[in-house]
């Protein structure tokens, strides 16, 4: 391989690979994304993704956002968490 051709490349390798993110990480973020444009401080909105996550599992998430109609219990989850995280 010529050195021109790898020089190429790794940043070809580098930008498909950063490319690639999980349904998950863009539920996560758009979650994250969401919280913070309401006025919660990043970390606050991170520990309440994780505490949803850790009550509906990552395919739950991701199964969530996909039908586009939260579950019945989400709200009261989502308060939990909220309020949870605040005393953090």
């Amino acid at each position: 391989m010529s050195r021109l051709s790898a020089s190429l490349l790794i940043p070809a390798i580098t930008l498909m690979l950063g490319g690639c993110t999980s349904e998950l990480d863009t539920v996560r973020g758009q979650f994250i994304d969401s919280c913070m444009s309401s006025g919660a401080p990043k970390p606050n909105c991170k520990c309440a993704i994780d505490k949803l996550q850790n009550h509906y599992g990552e395919q739950g998430l991701v199964a969530i956002n996909k039908q586009g109609r939260p579950p019945s219990d989400f709200f009261d989850q989502l308060a939990n968490a909220a309020e949870q995280c605040r005393h953090q």
